[in-house]
């Protein structure tokens, strides 16, 4: 964490975070456990997302929805030191990903959504060729074996 030391204070914002939104995520886990879930969730999009998880995907960006609501409640010093790892992520899940344009929203529009995440599929998928993708992934996914 760039060693910056963490205080008192700072660790207090994380349990906040931690269990202000435990009941809307149904579950506890911590501010580093929702990095590496998010983590994980991109290096799976990255590597080809398995099609047969794809009526799941959106449940799998939860990690990053989490990240979004806890970012207000953490302290400057724990945002500042945690950003740019998000940053990161988040950049190549951008990378891995293409843009949805649900219901005729315009691209303009879309870039201005808050939990852009959610508005976004794999441009790789696994798995079965012949699964049913979700029809707001257009053009489909290109499959990779």
């Amino acid at each position: 964490m760039d060693g910056e030391s963490l205080d008192g204070e700072d660790y207090a914002s994380v349990h906040l975070a931690t269990q202000s939104l435990t009941p809307r995520y149904f579950g506890t886990l911590t501010l580093n456990a929702r990095l590496e879930g998010w983590a994980e969730f991109v290096t799976d999009v990255e590597d080809g997302f398995d099609s047969m998880w794809a009526w799941q995907f959106d449940n799998d960006a939860t990690h990053r929805d989490w990240l979004h609501d806890a970012w207000p409640i953490l302290t400057e010093r724990v945002r500042r030191v945690r950003q740019p790892e998000l940053d990161a992520l988040d950049e190549r899940f951008r990378a891995a990903t293409a843009p949805m344009t649900p219901f005729g929203t315009s691209p303009s529009e879309m870039a201005e959504q808050t939990r852009w995440w959610r508005f976004r599929y794999p441009l790789r998928v696994t798995g079965d060729p012949d699964a049913e993708l979700p029809a707001r992934w257009s053009p489909p996914p290109v499959h990779i074996e």
